[in-house]
């Protein structure tokens, strides 16, 4: 099947969010201070722990900024299929099995923690070993060599599990291991393709940077917005009409 240009992609994204990003923009605001207030309230309680256990609770606490974050994602969603969109959406996933989404983050989480497990210890080993100055070369260099192997790994593996979340959305009463294997078949073959999508949009995170912050609130948005699109084109939907049919009963239609 031939598939969308990224470029083209990006542009279906922007047509999208015109006349939306009211309540694009301030739906990721009010999420950036929800998550925000989250992280204020038990990033202490981290700083204090063992780096081990801090990486433990991180995880926790990943997974339930991630049910706000999948409501966001839900918010764009119903903009693809020509529904208007609430505030109270970003509650979706709380309304909607939240513990498939913390299951899905907290797998990724586990994978992640287990493949860069091995560079954590060499680090530990080094920091608590020896000064700075005195560090052994060859320890130095087992932990780079660990933590590069570990951490592309995770980041295929994460490749493989990018479109979890918009296949709960879609359908949040099928299980979380559907949600996997959907994703893992959607995206053989286009992992590559997904990675030049990200590639695809550095020079928008550098305008989000030289504007103070500022166009992040346009960034966000357009981003995720073009993944919803990857979504759409994976799926073979190209309009309004096929999507609301397919999920016309999980949006209210």
């Amino acid at each position: 099947m031939n598939r969308t240009s990224i470029s083209d992609l990006k542009s279906k994204a922007k047509d999208q969010l015109l006349g939306n990003y009211k309540i694009a923009t301030g739906s990721f605001a009010l999420l950036f201070v929800l998550i925000y207030a989250i992280m204020g309230i038990i990033i202490s309680s981290i700083s204090s722990l063992p780096q081990i256990a801090g990486q433990v609770l991180a995880m926790l606490i990943g997974a339930v900024t991630t049910v706000f974050s999948v409501g966001y994602i839900y918010i764009l969603r119903k903009i693809t299929i020509g529904q208007r969109p609430v505030i109270s959406d970003l509650f979706f996933a709380f309304r909607n099995h939240p513990d498939k989404v913390i299951i899905i983050s907290l797998i990724l989480a586990a994978i992640q923690f287990i493949l860069l497990m091995p560079s954590t210890i060499v680090q530990e080993r080094i920091m608590t070993g020896e000064e700075m100055h005195l560090i052994d070369g060859k320890m130095f260099l087992l932990w780079v060599v660990l933590y590069l192997i570990g951490l592309i790994i995770s980041f295929v593996i994460q490749l493989m599990f990018a479109m979890c979340y918009m296949i709960y959305i879609d359908d949040p009463e099928i299980p979380v291991r559907t949600c996997i294997a959907e994703s893992i078949s959607m995206m053989k073959g286009n992992k590559f393709r997904y990675y030049y999508k990200i590639l695809s949009l550095i020079g928008y995170w550098l305008l989000a940077i030289l504007s103070l912050g500022i166009a992040v609130l346009f960034v966000v948005p357009f981003q995720i917005m073009t993944m919803i699109e990857f979504y759409i084109d994976l799926k073979g939907e190209d309009s309004v009409e096929v999507i609301t049919e397919s999920y016309g009963d999980y949006f209210g239609i």
